[in-house]
């Protein structure tokens, strides 16, 4: 192991391996900057050990060396209807980026996730689903697998990445972020690929038909999500920590009375690299390398848009010579700006998962050069996006079956009030699926029918009320009174009908208790608005 000059940090040997020819290897040893060891080794037997003094200084300079931390680059990572100072990571129970020592002598010279039974299959996205394929297809799917214990080998253990992509793409054939998919997973959830229907569907923009689909994304969740830099040594540290054991040694449990350790499985990482012009950036490694024969990115782009990948781990051995010299290196200047940085290492990898079909690079994967991650031209692609899932249980949901000609332009209120004869509501919401989505694309859901393009069918859909009967508190003889507004955007001619209306009640195991229905008189709205104020019973908690 070296130490850094900083901090006394600690990072294996093998990463300042300087040449992988045939004939030679040659690791140059800096001990407390005075002492240099350099030995040499033949393909066939050792040639010579020489130990020389002198006044070599490590090329890891201090303005390299910068603690790991939680940052949101500009506009991208964070919804804008959010604000600058929105936390992604507060309801998250695991350790924030940069709060865990890294002791780098536990950390292994390889991981790979992908080969755990928690990673789905590589998939081979359809339109511009890349984004979703990796937060929810790959992440979510490969987290919650982790979260409950189970493997990723069924439709019943896989999460769709067309769910949350249909939530927020206009109805149109575009792009997202992993944040937009993990977005809609805090707030409504993910359902599983078997109640959806698969992975993926054969239309853009299609809003699910069915209350159980709905219901069953309110319990699986997204608690938190991050966005880091993986620009410096401990910022990469940081993220090779997490990849092998998210920065926790051990996780105890507590079953009947008794801690239990169990291994704490890595987590994985959402990239965003630029995919214009691969083949000046996709290389093979060479003959008599480690690897070889294997693709690795040396960097991203260096022009193009922008695409969703999966990175599932790393591995330190893998490099390839960028500058040509014969050599793989770490500690040479290959940027002439003067110094050492990660920006001219040569050796070091991270294996990422693409969304190109299982056949694409050999085998869906592909390694990127830990230098790859430093690019100026495209500051999307320095970050790392980690997300935490979290198990919920509603305990009061909305089943609404409604139609509307403009699903972008409705507007929607739910209150609640203790006193059953109320006039006005104590506490309030607007469900952003229902309100045009201001999280997304300044608002917009698609002006499409809430069914999708072209479909004018009336679609059933559940909304989670728990969080605003909690603000309620006890009701009075376990009555209550709801107040439902619909109606439409200003200087829209968006119209509806609100066709069905209950209540739903489930104990604390998930387990229905009851429906309590609304009466609609006249469930058209736009024109005009639609109120609905009525009593809701059996209320009370056992």
């Amino acid at each position: 192991m070296f130490v850094f000059p900083e901090g006394g940090e600690r990072i294996p040997f093998r990463w300042f391996n300087t040449t992988t020819s045939r004939d030679s290897l040659c690791c140059y040893v800096k001990y407390y900057s005075t002492i240099l060891l350099m030995i040499t080794f033949s393909s066939r037997f050792l040639a010579a050990g020489t130990l020389l003094f002198s006044n070599f200084m490590w090329p890891l300079v201090a303005d390299e060396v910068e603690q790991a931390r939680a940052e949101y680059p500009g506009g991208f990572s964070r919804p804008p209807s959010q604000g600058k100072d929105y936390n992604t990571w507060k309801n998250a129970k695991g350790p924030d980026v940069g709060e865990t020592k890294i002791d780098l002598k536990r950390l292994p010279s390889k991981v790979d996730n992908s080969t755990r039974k928690q990673f789905p299959p590589i998939y081979k996205q359809r339109w511009g689903t890349c984004g979703q394929f990796a937060a929810i297809g790959s992440i979510f799917t490969y987290e919650m697998n982790v979260l409950n214990g189970t493997a990723a080998d069924s439709d019943a253990t896989r999460f769709p990445a067309h769910f949350s992509w249909n939530m927020m793409n206009r109805a149109e054939n575009v792009g997202s972020e992993a944040y937009h998919g993990w977005e809609v997973a805090k707030r409504i959830g993910i359902p599983t690929a078997k109640s959806y229907g698969g992975v993926r569907l054969d239309k853009i923009g299609v809003w699910p038909n069915g209350y159980q689909i709905w219901r069953e994304a309110m319990e699986y969740r997204v608690s938190g999500y991050r966005y880091s830099p993986a620009n410096t040594v401990d910022q990469l540290n940081e993220a090779r920590g997490w990849l092998f054991d998210r920065n926790q040694e051990k996780v105890e449990k507590v079953e009947k009375e008794e801690k239990e350790e169990k291994e704490a499985i890595g987590g994985i990482f959402a990239l965003d690299g630029r995919m214009g012009e691969l083949k000046k950036v996709t290389k093979t490694i060479p003959e008599g390398d480690y690897a070889a024969g294997d693709d690795v990115w040396v960097r991203w782009g260096p022009s193009g848009y922008g695409h969703g990948i999966t990175c599932v781990g790393y591995d330190d051995q893998v490099g390839y010579d960028v500058n040509g010299d014969g050599k793989i290196t770490n500690d040479i200047d290959l940027n002439n700006d003067g110094k050492v940085t990660l920006a001219d290492w040569e050796r070091g990898a991270y294996i990422v998962v693409n969304s190109w079909g299982e056949n694409w690079s050999k085998d869906g994967k592909i390694f990127l050069l830990y230098s790859a991650m430093i690019d100026p031209t495209w500051k999307r692609g320095n970050y790392l996006g980690r997300a935490e899932v979290t198990r919920y249980l509603p305990r009061r949901t909305l089943r609404l079956k409604l139609d509307c000609s403009d699903r972008t332009d409705i507007r929607m209120t739910i209150g609640i009030a203790s006193d059953k004869d109320a006039s006005a509501p104590e506490h309030e919401f607007a469900p952003e699926a229902f309100n045009g989505w201001p999280l997304f694309r300044g608002g917009n859901a698609g002006h499409v029918p809430i069914a999708g393009p072209e479909d004018k069918t009336p679609i059933e859909v559940g909304i989670d009320l728990t969080p605003l009967f909690e603000k309620l508190g006890a009701a009075k003889d376990g009555e209550a009174r709801i107040f439902l507004r619909l109606t439409r955007a200003d200087e829209s001619e968006a119209v509806g009908v609100l066709h069905e209306c209950a209540v739903r009640s489930y104990d604390p195991k998930g387990n229905f208790i009851r429906e309590s229905e609304l009466a609609i008189k006249d469930g058209n709205f736009g024109e005009s608005l639609l109120g609905i104020d009525t009593v809701v019973k059996g209320l009370k908690r056992k």
